[in-house]
């Protein structure tokens, strides 16, 4: 089991918390968006920014590579839309 280093607030010296892990950075448009770890510091309210450790999958349909816990965003708006990927998975 793997044990994550304590994460110190480069501001005031205190351990920060985990707020939101893998936020999504960027337009849900781009591609491949980075994803970011947020760590909010309880002493002084700042926010530090890591880079999220995260599995990545490729999307069979479209080829996008995304964090195997998000669904695809290029289908989903393409759905949304009524693009070429949301017709082919209704035609058999």
């Amino acid at each position: 089991m793997m044990h994550e280093m304590k994460k110190i607030c480069p501001h005031c010296n205190q351990e920060i918390e985990l707020a939101v892990k893998s936020y999504p950075m960027g337009s849900v448009f781009q591609m491949n968006r980075f994803h970011a770890d947020i760590y909010r510091c309880p002493a002084c309210q700042r926010i530090s920014l890591f880079a999220a450790e995260r599995n990545m999958v490729t999307c069979p349909v479209c080829g996008t590579s995304h964090p195997a816990q998000e669904k695809c965003v290029t289908c989903a708006l393409d759905a949304a839309f009524g693009g070429t990927a949301a017709r082919e998975k209704l035609v058999p």
